[in-house]
């Protein structure tokens, strides 16, 4: 049996601010056109705060349609699982994004603080099932980092893994 390698990606941001009302932090899109398919690999997620937090909304991560705005990340801002790979065809976004929602797939509790604190662990959020495969995006479908409400003293360290095929 021959192994087969499908193009796998990352993309990693450090340090994104909370805010208080609803945001969509990360946006990971599967372009209408792409002519791939993306399964999610996981998402990872750990924060720290840099004073008092007491809200109790968690990041959650959602399917979603009709992404658009903010700030589209430059493809060298994704990390190749071997450097060899062509640029990836999925966009991320971030700051500002606007989406259509679909369901929510998975929360990661808050990180509450008296003060200045971090998280004790990184949340790992898998998005596949054995003998059900990846969540799936196909053309024009995306998957939507956001917390419902928050606190400008949360910081987000959040990265996603992908594979394209096709």
């Amino acid at each position: 049996m021959t192994a087969r390698l499908y193009p796998a990606y990352v993309y990693s941001r450090s340090q994104q601010a909370g805010v208080v009302a609803a945001e969509n932090h990360l946006a990971l899109t599967n372009p209408t056109g792409s002519g791939k398919v993306i399964l999610l690999g996981g998402v990872f997620i750990s924060q720290v705060a840099a004073g008092p937090i007491a809200l109790v909304d968690p990041i959650r991560g959602w399917l979603a349609t009709s992404v658009s705005g903010g700030t589209l990340e430059a493809a060298s801002t994704i990390g190749k699982f071997r450097s060899t790979l062509p640029n990836p065809a999925a966009q991320i976004r971030i700051d500002g994004v606007t989406a259509t929602l679909g369901a929510a797939w998975f929360n990661s509790p808050p990180l509450l603080s008296t003060g200045a604190a971090s998280g004790t662990f990184v949340h790992q959020v898998p998005a596949a099932l054995p003998g059900g495969g990846s969540i799936t995006l196909y053309p024009g479908e995306s998957t939507v980092l956001r917390t419902e409400s928050g606190d400008t003293d949360q910081r987000f360290n959040l990265s996603i893994a992908w594979l394209e095929v096709g």
